[in-house]
């Protein structure tokens, strides 16, 4: 037993020296900086979700009642439909989710700064990670779509991919 604890002591040791002694800490994406450009400018503002649309038919809702719909906005809840994007003029972002509604256990916030690139891509940093987006603005720019493909479980556990569409639409304070 003795023998056994002792060889666990030192592989701990010799293993903590090593991750102690290493200098290839990971080194976070710096954040996007530069005055914003004319159509960032007009860009940034607050953007609340408004529509999510399959390209399959999919049954979220557990309601005992079989009714897949390509409208997935209408099956979630109000805490998952309470969702945003807040770009702002100093080139920062917030996302939130179930934040404003009433009772959400889930709620999600991040930060991070953005950046518009020809009104179609999308650049966003945060957590150390960046990822790029394409974006397709409507006509007056007054909302803006996404696609990606996504993998659903359905309530009979079936496991569906589907190209997604989300919508937001630009918030416009009076």
């Amino acid at each position: 037993m003795k023998k056994t604890y002792a060889l666990m002591s030192s592989l701990i040791v010799i293993t903590l020296l090593f991750v102690s002694c290493s200098d290839d800490d990971p080194k976070c994406i710096e954040d996007l900086t530069g005055e914003l450009s004319n159509s960032e400018t007009a860009f940034a503002h607050k953007w609340d979700l408004a529509e999510i649309v399959s390209e399959k038919e999919i049954d979220l809702t557990d309601d005992n009642v079989d009714n897949p719909s390509k409208n997935l906005y209408e099956q979630y809840s109000e805490c998952q439909k309470d969702a945003f994007f807040n770009f702002k003029s100093d080139r920062s972002y917030t996302s939130e989710q179930g934040t404003t509604a009433s009772n959400c256990s889930n709620k999600r916030t991040s930060t991070g700064t953005w950046k518009l690139v020809d009104n179609t891509i999308l650049t966003l940093v945060d957590f150390c990670s960046s990822r790029t987006i394409s974006i397709e603005l409507n006509e007056d720019k007054t909302a803006f779509f996404t696609e990606e493909d996504f993998i659903f479980t359905d309530v009979k556990g079936n496991r569906i991919t589907s190209k997604i569409k989300f919508t937001y639409n630009k918030v416009v304070s009076n």
